[in-house]
């Protein structure tokens, strides 16, 4: 079950280390919530300094950011869908649906986003995402993570271009996975297995195939059709109740590039993610 009761509108690129489109693509994502949807909008700043901190580019305003997005939060029904900006703009709203029962953390994504400072290639915190989540990471930014996901609590989807240090770690803690081209019926079974009924729901778009939608920051290959894509957040919208999701990496570089995209986030917005548009 979903029934989103607002909407946490972050405009954040700085997780990514580039503007690019990012802008472009919150405003087409705000303009397709359907109007009877309470919307809450983080006061972001568009501040260029991406200076390094604690081996995280821009961490002073990405800090800042997150402490602004918690304000709101705290004071929000369940479930929330935070649009975003870079991926980086789930940090609070995954860690609120884990801070007093156990969640299900379910990663759509093309990425793992697993990295730490010491071990990122670049310093972008959109690559340390879900390590923050389990803890580990500047406690500027770990301290909205009241309780940090276990590694069972984690499971990716449509997971296919990890650093090797990304893959190293989900090996070494077992996380679960369901690949482009599997059923959700695996990854529902595997959820179910560890006692989690309750789901947050983490949509990248860059999870699906650069052929099927090519507007995202970091496109990779041989990821999921809408339609696969489309199927997978149904099943589980039924089979889960959902306490939280994000959309999220959507960068349009011009206005045919929006022309082209609004229907498809029309159909993942409605069809996918159960929204009245």
């Amino acid at each position: 079950m979903t029934g989103f009761t607002g909407a946490l509108i972050i405009p954040q690129w700085q997780g990514a280390g580039r503007r690019i489109g990012y802008m472009a693509g919150i405003d087409c994502l705000r303009d397709l919530l359907p109007a009877s949807l309470p919307r809450h909008e983080v006061d972001c700043a568009d501040d260029v300094d991406l200076g390094s901190q604690e081996g995280v580019k821009a961490l002073a305003t990405l800090a800042q950011h997150a402490d602004r997005a918690a304000l709101l939060r705290r004071n929000l029904p369940s479930p929330v869908l935070t649009i975003g900006g870079d991926c980086s703009v789930d940090l609070v709203n995954a860690a609120y649906a884990n801070a007093t029962e156990d969640a299900a953390l379910v990663w759509i994504d093309g990425h793992a986003d697993l990295n730490n400072p010491a071990s990122s290639p670049s310093g972008h915190f959109h690559g340390m995402v879900v390590r923050c989540l389990m803890g580990d990471g500047p406690t500027q930014l770990t301290r909205h993570v009241s309780r940090p996901y276990r590694p069972d609590q984690i499971f990716y989807a449509g997971l296919r271009d990890c650093d090797p240090a990304e893959t190293d770690r989900i090996a070494k803690l077992n996380i679960a996975q369901m690949p482009v081209g599997d059923t959700a019926d695996r990854l529902i079974a595997a959820i179910k297995s560890c006692g989690l009924s309750r789901l947050h729901l983490h949509l990248d778009l860059d999870t699906l195939d650069p052929a099927a939608f090519p507007y995202v920051g970091v496109p990779a290959a041989n990821g999921f059709t809408i339609d696969q894509l489309c199927r997978l957040l149904i099943a589980l919208r039924r089979a889960f109740t959902i306490v939280g999701g994000s959309i999220t990496e959507c960068s349009l570089a011009n206005q045919h590039e929006a022309d082209q995209a609004r229907p498809l986030l029309r159909r993942i917005l409605q069809e996918g993610l159960g929204l009245d548009l």
